[in-house]
């Protein structure tokens, strides 16, 4: 279920924050890629951005398909470039964990790891 707890300006970009990572971050990709949980409705003008492994994107077609999905790489230079879009209503998606969490996913077992992966809060800060 994705819940808004307020409402957000189109006009500017936004870093979310994903947890759990789970396997294949499945729930990140069905709240942010489709419209299953509302995701438009719930956050006009808004257009989501889940970041993910750039070794997904080094596949022929696949890549192409996974930037049709709204997919974006993880590394530094995507999330800036994201967060410096004129006009804004970007919404750029981390799985927070990253892989390590993924690694350590068990069922009922909610580890969020953290420690050592606070560089996208930085980023974030550095662009307002």
């Amino acid at each position: 279920e994705l819940v808004r707890t307020t409402e957000l300006d189109p006009r500017r970009n936004y870093v979310f924050g994903f947890h759990p990572h789970g396997v294949l971050a499945a729930g990140a990709f069905a709240n942010f890629c489709t419209e299953a949980t509302g995701f438009g409705v719930l956050f006009p003008g808004l257009r989501p951005h889940l970041l993910t492994l750039p070794c997904w994107f080094r596949l022929p077609l696949f890549r192409d398909y996974m930037m049709a999905g709204g997919l974006v790489s993880s590394e530094k230079s995507s999330l800036e470039y994201l967060l410096s879009r004129e006009g804004g209503g970007q919404v750029a998606v981390i799985a927070l964990g990253g892989p390590p969490e993924s690694l350590d996913a068990h069922p009922g077992a909610l580890t969020l790891q953290l420690l050592g992966r606070k560089g996208f809060v930085r980023i974030a800060l550095e662009h307002g």
